[in-house]
């Protein structure tokens, strides 16, 4: 038997083609074993809309106009998906497919090379792996979303290897500081798991090498997330994404109530973080990581152990320093899945390579499989997001307005982004708030000044628990019922258990009409025979000698906003930033016309709107 062994093992490849078959293994297994097929969820698709727009438009934002907005939480997977767009022009749904198969491939690979010293015990560890994956509900579902989680699974796990090589090794490669550092971008707030990796490998090293060259690698993986946060902050204004001031993260916020010793909300807190732990695996981690501990005395062993607990702690308080996700709770860790998985095989990779620890298996296994088992009796069953919601609306939208109602670039305001903005047939305003900073950043009180008279989009869409949110903000408005009509209105069962009613449906704008006659359509008509500069130029003058109310001649920058891409082609945005520059609402029309090419524009149109309102006050 041991010689059979000894040749089958002489015949398997060397790492790079070992990590080729334990890759394929992984799909096999999630293939055979699992009807799990991938899904696109709308807020991965809102990361490829900024990633096609910086393509086709040159700037990152999700709408052709502009401006430029961070309105996604994953810096890798935009990375990734623009690049691909760029080389390919690949849609959203057949990227998603690709990064789910790809980063799937990509975690049995790497997850081999942890073991690779004995090929044939590897890829069995491996093997389990995959299946105690397959398990792990709230892995399957976000791994195979389409969202960041895939491209967050891959690197967490490739940080955590090239820490634990580079100790077995002895040797530092600073080449090997991009992807740790890519690591602690995947998402915006990654540094949070991977800072405190960082700190352990560099001590770790110094301490049981004597070698300071670990620290000057964490340092240099730091040097790098820096310059990636003043670039962040020099091309968008800020240092939050927009996708924080929509969902209202605020770390201080969060940590008020644990510094005031709010003991009913801290130990409400550790029941949700306990219940995120179960979700994932957390439980058989646990178990695992001490006795993994006790079994190898190897530093690379005790350096994988500070790796993974450190990775299950800051897992643990996720949700009590960032809050909870909008979409999902668990969907914000589910990196945790892959490192107890890989906690485990570690532990049985460690109990079958040694004789004298071959015994304790079967004890060992049956333990495992029981915490297991607590683990994955918690039920979960997720909110999908899917993107045929707001590609089902976008359709309606163009049945809308074809061929009845032709308008150039359309201004279209909804809850579901993704596919509505990635196609690039409208400008968005989004009433999830992740895709427009006026909307995100601005106090409720003049976010109804904004929409109702600034932006007056031309078509609203509003359905159940968002037409609860903005039934007093937007719906019950005087200014709505005067410049809207309905095109498609009823209630739903949500809205008549929660908020009396209150209508969902479609509203098109009165003005944007072919047979409204108002100098909106007709100004908008003009310039698609003839686009130039200056029916604007005249319209606004003529406008501002006729009214004195504030933003009664919005509706000239609006149009210009609607040409922009065009005007930008022409090189005629200086001319038109000069014109508006002589407005009543030189602020927002200025930042209409500049939030493309200039990321603090936004701030100066939020300023004037909570100062001056449409009163001019």
């Amino acid at each position: 038997m041991k010689i059979a062994s000894m040749k089958i093992a002489s015949i398997l490849p060397a790492p790079f083609l070992l990590s080729l078959l334990s890759g394929l293994l992984f799909i096999l297994i999630f293939s055979f074993f699992f009807d799990q097929k991938p899904w696109v969820s709308d807020d991965g698709v809102i990361t490829m809309s900024h990633g096609r727009n910086l393509v086709d438009y040159g700037f990152i934002g999700i709408n052709p106009s502009g401006g430029r907005v961070e309105g996604y939480s994953a810096p890798v997977q935009f990375l990734l998906y623009t690049a691909a767009y760029a080389m390919t022009g690949v849609g959203y749904a057949a990227y998603s497919e690709a990064q789910t198969y790809i980063a799937t491939f990509l975690l049995g690979a790497l997850l081999v090379l942890f073991f690779f010293e004995r090929k044939i015990l590897a890829i069995a560890v491996v093997g389990v792996a995959a299946v105690l994956l397959i398990y792990l509900r709230p892995f399957l579902v976000w791994h195979f979303s389409g969202m960041d989680n895939a491209v967050t699974h891959v690197l967490f796990l490739a940080a955590v290897l090239i820490f634990f090589f580079m100790t077995r090794e002895k040797r530092i490669n600073y080449y090997l500081s991009i992807p740790v550092f890519l690591a602690s971008i995947s998402r915006t707030e990654s540094i949070y798991h991977i800072g405190p990796l960082l700190f352990l490998f560099g001590a770790f090293f110094w301490w049981r090498i004597r070698d300071w060259r670990g620290v000057w690698f964490s340092l240099l993986v730091l040097g790098l997330w820096a310059l990636f946060q003043l670039w962040r902050y020099l091309y968008f204004g800020d240092l939050l994404p927009n996708t924080s001031y929509a969902q209202g993260i605020t770390v201080i916020a969060n940590l008020r109530p644990y510094l005031a010793l709010d003991w009913e909300h801290i130990r409400l807190a550790i029941i949700r973080s306990k219940d995120m732990l179960d979700f994932q695996g957390g439980n058989t981690l646990l178990m695992a990581l001490p006795a993994l501990l006790v079994l190898s005395r190897r530093r690379e062993s005790v350096l994988l152990v500070l790796l993974l607990g450190s990775l299950a702690i800051t897992a643990l308080f996720n949700e009590l320093i960032f809050g909870q996700a909008r979409i999902e709770r668990p969907r914000l860790i589910t990196h945790l899945s892959v490192i107890s998985a890989l906690g485990t095989a570690a532990l049985l990779y460690n109990l079958l390579r040694y004789r004298r620890t071959r015994w304790a298996t079967p004890a060992v296994a049956v333990v495992g499989v029981l915490v297991f088992l607590m683990d994955v009796g918690t039920p979960y069953e997720p909110i999908r997001y899917h993107a045929n919601w707001s590609n089902s609306a976008r359709r309606r939208f163009i049945r809308f307005l074809e061929p009845a109602e032709p308008l150039p670039r359309p201004m279209v305001s909804n809850p579901d982004l993704g596919a509505m903005s990635w196609h690039k047939q409208f400008n968005v305003i989004d009433l999830g708030l992740i895709g427009s900073p006026l909307m995100a950043k601005l106090p409720s009180s003049a976010r109804t000044d904004y929409f109702l008279y600034y932006a007056t989009p031309d078509i609203i869409s509003l359905h159940d628990s968002w037409t609860c949110r903005y039934r007093t903000e937007i719906l019950n408005q005087p200014r709505f019922g005067e410049i809207y009509q309905p095109l498609a209105i009823g209630s739903s069962p949500y809205t008549r258990a929660n908020c009396e009613a209150a209508p969902s449906g479609t509203w098109i704008r009165s003005d944007i009409l072919r047979s409204s006659g108002s100098a909106e359509r007709q100004l908008i008509d003009l310039l698609k025979t003839e686009l130039s500069v200056d029916p604007l130029r005249e319209e606004l003058e003529r406008c501002q000698s006729l009214t004195t109310r504030l933003p009664d001649c919005v509706y000239v920058a609006r149009t210009a906003y609607r040409f922009l891409p065009e005007f930008r082609a022409q090189g005629e945005v200086d001319a038109l930033d000069e014109i508006f520059a002589t407005s009543r609402t030189a602020a927002f029309d200025r930042y209409l016309i500049n939030g493309y090419r200039d990321g603090q524009a936004h701030r100066d149109a939020i300023d004037f709107i909570v100062e001056r309102g449409t009163t001019g006050r």
